[in-house]
């Protein structure tokens, strides 16, 4: 049996390296059109820039805020399209391998592994007090690469998970070794991150029974076969699998193998053949090795071509995320802006009408004080030579320009208290926007923290804008104007005193009549004088919120750009899922179903959703081998054009409510604490390209 399994894995691993090359294919086609997507968009975003061109000083900061994200984006769309090529050339470099990864905690028995399968010395084998794998590590076991990367939960933590995971990319199957003597919820977080690769996964239970290779041969396998009391077993992988719904996951289906690796090894070090046999027997090692290459043999071609396709699809399944992120979030605070602009607009208006009621109010008060005054005045210095010196004294006691300045310096002080509330709202909204649009969208429940596999960048985008920040302590020279002379005296004084000869000629009537022509010239060009501060402040403040108009314009430009470019790459995401199925149809000998296939989603480690063509149905024999070929459920749907009725035949019509903002349909979910809802939503976004928050 074993030859013939060795047979049927040699034939195996020929036909995997031809479906490599097909995935290969594949992945790349696809690339080139995410890279030309890619492309536009970024020309789409630098031009975001240019809308800010041309416009005041006070944006002066903020262009060179925005000037340094927007290369930030660029920079992300080249890494965005040179991570998968870069992967893709990493892969086809080893395109002849079938490549396993191993997983698992420290100690839970992978190195064991190792010596078992490569008739090892022991000499790789940790001893408990220490872990001795901390790099990653590779070996050959019947034509198959495997490799052993440091545990998870171990001293180096996040590094040792990074080196891992990045193993994880290239392999073609996982195995995830674990034990009996426990579930960590940081393993089944672990396992979860590794069913969102994509990747297929045979779950090794270790068993930790205690063995000694000095006991009699009829005892020897006492503890052993104790601990194998299969619904012990059972029940603990039931624990682990329970770990799956909190991710909206069914981990049912996962096969599992449970060994003793210890007696194994064992096994291969004693020179007596019957203890061999025994311990050979209790270890249960033949199911392990039957279990991989069973794998391999019915499921191997199909895994191949899939690690290809995944290296493209992955990372840009998690973009797709960050962009639906990001767009909301520059919408919402796009909105918020918006609204604050509004207010603005609002008051300035009534701002604007009070000011110059309180100019013309002043000017008013002032030509009655000293029209008031006049009359007085031409009383008692008629005929006095020193009347033109003590008109002036009076105009000077006036204090025309101490005046103005109080009048003009609270109006600007009102402005400035206007734009530091108009501040803090923003500044709190913003950073509001920053954490509800985070909490809103379409994230994957984790059971511990999430592991960011594929961030690029594009995070920093939105809530990094920091908008108010950057406006508004350019609006500082508002008070500059509280500070500054208006010059009203050295205008006035001695321009239109009247003249000492007509004075002595003329009566106190007339004189009145001089002086009051005087005081209004004085007046009139105390409000224009008073005007024209105002003015400034009215201008300083349309132009800043002129800019917050800018601003917004930019925002939503983005945010524009953000949602398309997510739209394009579902559609590039679709063509490689659909890709994957037909691939999987051609090799369970039925490629022509792949004509019944409209459109296809995945959401790895949930579910796979197909939308089939018009008036076709897919044969229930033939569905049940794609499911198992997948590893995923399978959701059939019926053709429609209609996206609205897609979206409510996915997520079921009492879970969510549209929204028409614009002529822009999304939707919300109503539960949006549901992980599989959640998955679904997911799955729905993909097939109708409708972005859906929570």
């Amino acid at each position: 049996m074993e030859n013939q399994n060795n047979v049927d894995l040699i034939s195996a691993l020929a036909r995997c390296r031809q479906s490599a090359q097909s995935g290969y294919e594949a992945a790349t086609a696809q690339l080139g059109e995410i890279e030309r997507t890619l492309h536009l968009a970024q020309e789409e975003t630098e031009r975001s820039l240019k809308l800010l061109n041309g416009k005041s000083a006070y944006l002066a900061d903020l262009n060179k805020q925005l000037s340094h994200q927007i290369k930030d984006i660029c920079k992300a769309f080249d890494e965005l399209s040179d991570q998968p090529r870069e992967q893709l050339k990493k892969l086809y470099s080893n395109l002849s391998k079938f490549n396993i990864s191993l997983f698992g905690r420290t100690m839970a028995g992978k190195s064991t592994l190792r010596e078992v399968l490569t008739q090892g010395d022991g000499s790789t084998i940790g001893n408990g007090a220490q872990r001795k794998t901390r790099d990653i590590r590779a070996y050959e076991w019947n034509g198959l690469h495997i490799t052993d990367v440091p545990g998870i939960g171990a001293f180096n933590g996040q590094k040792d998970e990074d080196k891992a995971f990045d193993a994880a990319k290239s392999a073609d199957m996982i195995l995830f070794l674990m034990t009996d003597d426990g579930v960590q919820p940081q393993e089944a977080e672990c396992f979860r991150s590794i069913l969102e690769l994509g990747k297929p996964v045979l779950c090794i239970m270790n068993v930790k029974a205690s063995v000694d290779i000095n006991d009699d041969v009829r005892y020897i396998t006492e503890d052993i076969d104790e601990a194998f009391q299969i619904t012990r077993l059972e029940e603990i992988r039931h624990q682990f699998v329970d770990f799956g719904k909190l991710a909206g996951q069914d981990w049912n289906a996962i096969p599992f193998v449970y060994t003793h690796l210890l007696s194994a090894f064992l096994a291969q070090q004693t020179k007596d053949p019957q203890k061999a046999k025994v311990l050979t027997g209790a270890s249960r090692i033949e199911n392990l090795k039957n279990a991989i290459t069973q794998c391999v043999v019915t499921r191997g071609e199909y895994y191949r071509c899939k690690t290809f396709i995944e290296a493209v699809a992955a990372p840009i399944g998690s973009a797709v995320d960050l962009l639906v992120e990001q767009s909301c979030l520059n919408e919402l605070q796009g909105a918020m802006i918006n609204d604050e602009k509004k207010a603005l607009d609002k008051w300035i208006e009534r701002f604007e009408e009070s000011a110059y009621n309180r100019v013309v109010s002043d000017v008013n008060n002032l030509k009655s004080q000293m029209y008031f005054d006049a009359s007085d005045f031409a009383a008692r210095h008629l005929g006095n030579k020193e009347i033109n010196s003590k008109w002036n004294e009076y105009v000077k006691g006036l204090k025309l320009d101490e005046r103005g300045k109080s009048l003009v310096g609270e109006l600007a002080g009102q402005a400035q208290r206007e734009i530091d509330e108009l501040k803090r709202s923003m500044e709190k909204e913003l950073d509001f926007a920053v954490n509800y649009s985070a909490d809103m969208t379409l994230k994957a429940r984790s059971i511990l923290d999430a592991h960011k596999l594929f961030g690029w960048g594009m995070i920093t985008v939105g809530g990094a804008l920091l908008i108010a920040a950057m406006i508004f302590p350019a609006a500082a020279p508002i008070l500059i104007l509280a500070s500054v002379g208006i010059g009203l005296v050295k205008d006035f004084l001695g321009r239109y005193v009247p003249d000492k000869a007509k004075l002595e000629r003329g009566a106190r009537e007339k004189i009145e009549d001089q002086l009051k022509e005087n005081i209004n010239s004085i007046c009139h060009s105390y409000r224009n004088s008073l005007e024209k501060n105002l003015r400034e402040i009215l201008n300083m403040l349309n132009l800043l919120n002129a800019d917050l108009g800018s601003v917004c314009k930019v925002i939503t430009e983005l945010s524009c750009t953000q949602s398309s470019l997510a739209g394009q790459l579902i559609s590039c995401l679709k063509s490689l899922h659909r890709s994957q199925i037909c691939k999987a149809l051609e090799l369970l000998g039925c490629p022509a179903l792949s004509m019944r296939i409209h459109d296809a989603a995945i959401v790895s480690g949930f579910e796979c959703a197909i939308v089939l063509a018009p008036h076709t149905v897919f044969p229930e024999h033939e569905r049940q081998e794609l499911c198992d070929l997948l590893g995923e459920s399978i959701c059939f749907l019926p053709y429609t054009e209609d996206k609205t009725e897609l979206l409510s035949r996915i997520l079921g019509a009492d879970n969510y409510t549209l929204k028409n903002s614009g002529g822009k349909v999304s939707a919300v979910l109503k539960n949006g604490d549901d992980p599989v809802l959640i998955n679904k939503a997911k799955l729905a976004q993909q097939l109708c390209g409708i972005i859906i928050t929570r």
